[in-house]
């Protein structure tokens, strides 16, 4: 088996929700949004993002079967069992959600989906807030906590209670009226112009043609990370293995055809059963003929000796299915639960390398 992925600064979330908490909610409103809910929180994030973690709660507390989640013991049996199953893992709030019911008065168990964006420039966490949540609550509850209002945005104060970890990072947040999202940020600009991609006034990340297409072959998973090309090459690269195992990884590269970085690219999983779950990854590149070239490459790959890890690939990964959509390849895996995990997004995977 492949040994565990280690998540890196690219997952980074529970430590940037401390930055701040703002509210939004845009022009797609739920009842008229008939696209996925990876497209439409993709469409709140600004059109220079670099990395995305999506997480559809809604999907997850149905498949764990645990209704509403709204008991204690629901929203314990929500924090364990979804990261015990790799499910929360791009969450920036999923590993705490009764501290965060505690403290503010909603959590993972109240959200029907959140995404977690990075850019250059800052990071932003955006969630929709399910029916039973009172707007009117969570004000109080940020009241409560003594923050501060300021032209839509509640800031921490000096006199901001810091008890539990949570508490002595979330910094702002904001509420707009009859939208229902909460977006969370690293500092206070950046929030605000996540604020005006929801208003339309900034485009999103689905105005970037390939960030778009990948998001479209990921879409109804459970979980998934989107990466540019660049930060998806350096996070499964293999510079920082030792010597034979990248001869080994170039050896296989060389009768396999050379690897092209992506434009985009993505992976995506999904609760199938209890012991099982569908993994995908997909990438985007610049013409339906490198899109070609690069599946049959990575095809080739994604089967044999397990480099860079223990085993064979198919230890964790059967491939069941390949294909091409214009300028996107998509490849998915049976995956047993109990087996490698790859949502963390991190560490050296043939296949999905370049």
């Amino acid at each position: 088996m492949s040994p565990r992925l280690v998540v890196s600064w690219i997952l980074a979330p529970l430590l940037v929700i401390g930055a701040a908490l703002s509210g939004g909610y845009w022009v797609s409103a739920r009842a008229g949004d008939a696209r996925s809910g990876l497209t439409s929180a993709l469409d709140s994030l600004p059109a220079d993002t670099l990395v995305a973690g999506f997480t559809d709660w809604s999907a997850i507390r149905q498949r764990l079967d645990l209704g509403d989640a709204s008991t204690s013991a629901g929203r314990a049996a929500l924090n364990d069992d979804a990261a015990l199953r790799d499910l929360s893992t791009r969450s920036a709030i999923g590993r705490n959600v009764e501290e965060m019911h505690s403290l503010f008065g909603w959590s993972a168990a109240d959200v029907e989906w959140e995404v977690f964006g990075q850019a250059a420039d800052g990071a932003a966490m955006v969630a929709r807030f399910g029916d039973s949540v009172s707007l009117s609550d969570v004000r109080a509850a940020l009241r409560k906590l003594k923050y501060r209002l300021d032209d839509g945005v509640w800031s921490s104060t000096s006199a901001t209670p810091t008890t539990g970890e949570l508490s002595a990072t979330l910094k702002a947040v904001s509420i707009v009226p009859g939208k229902r999202l909460v977006v969370v940020g690293d500092r206070d600009t950046y929030v605000r112009s996540v604020l005006e991609v929801i208003d339309r006034d900034q485009e999103s990340l689905l105005s970037v043609r390939s960030a778009a297409q990948v998001a479209s072959s990921l879409a109804g998973t459970d979980s998934a990370l989107l990466q540019s090309g660049t930060i998806a090459c350096a996070s499964t690269s293999f510079t920082q293995q030792p010597a034979d195992v990248r001869a080994q990884a170039a050896a296989a590269v060389a009768r396999a055809g050379d690897l092209a970085k992506p434009t985009f690219a993505g992976r995506g999983l999904t609760d199938v059963s209890t012991d099982e779950q569908e993994v995908r990854f997909v990438w985007g590149f610049g013409s339906p003929t490198r899109a070609r070239e690069q599946l049959r490459v990575r095809t080739t790959l994604a089967r044999g000796a397990n480099i860079g890890g223990s085993g064979q690939v198919e230890d964790s990964l059967q491939l069941t299915s390949s294909r091409v959509d214009g300028t996107t390849a998509t490849v998915r895996f049976d995956h047993p639960t109990n087996s490698a995990t790859y949502m963390g997004g991190t560490g050296p995977l043939l296949f999905a390398s370049c």
